[in-house]
């Protein structure tokens, strides 16, 4: 999915995206929550120029969409998926627990995206090689955004990522291979 990305807008030294998405291409497969091979942790990508076309064309929404610079996965904990927009859903890909799950900004933006009628979901990561959880979440959290109950909001997330934590793990059955820029 290639979206329009907002002028200004770099990954910088996030590279959370290069560790949990899952490749499995002719020139690049990594499993599930491993780091790519070619990423340098905090620079970025170091075959950039040559890296696939799925590499070039998917980013997170906080490179779309208007959200503080506190929302930057690598700050934040956070990724905030694409898939899924064109349906109305948002999925909050929580790769770490953060104190930003607890902050008035988190409760502020996703109370709006319940008022405006988005669905939104939570997901978890599993072990390395193992697909995350997901669950959508808008009808648990409806009652304490529509309250105004930001402690009870953040309360149903920790239990709502919780529960995901025990989920039972898939695996990806994604090998490892690098061979970007080979012929």
């Amino acid at each position: 999915m290639s979206l329009p990305l907002l002028p200004g807008r770099e990954c910088g030294g996030c590279v959370e995206c290069c560790r949990v998405i899952p490749l499995d291409l002719p020139e690049l497969a990594k499993p599930t929550g491993e780091l790519c091979g070619y990423c340098v942790n905090g620079a970025g990508c170091s075959v950039h120029a040559i890296r696939p076309q799925t590499c070039r064309v998917w980013f997170c929404l906080w490179r779309v969409i208007e959200l503080d610079d506190d929302w930057r996965p690598d700050r934040s904990g956070i990724i905030v998926r694409p898939d899924g927009i064109d349906e109305g859903v948002i999925t909050l890909f929580v790769i770490r627990r953060s104190e930003f799950l607890a902050s008035e900004d988190f409760f502020a933006v996703v109370a709006g995206w319940l008022a405006e009628g988005i669905e939104v979901a939570l997901s978890v990561p599993g072990p390395v090689g193992f697909f995350p959880a997901r669950a959508v979440v808008t009808e648990w959290l409806r009652p304490a955004v529509e309250a105004g109950d930001f402690e009870g909001f953040v309360g149903r997330v920790v239990r709502s990522l919780d529960r995901l934590d025990q989920h039972d793990w898939q695996p990806d059955g994604v090998l490892a291979r690098y061979a970007v820029g080979q012929a």
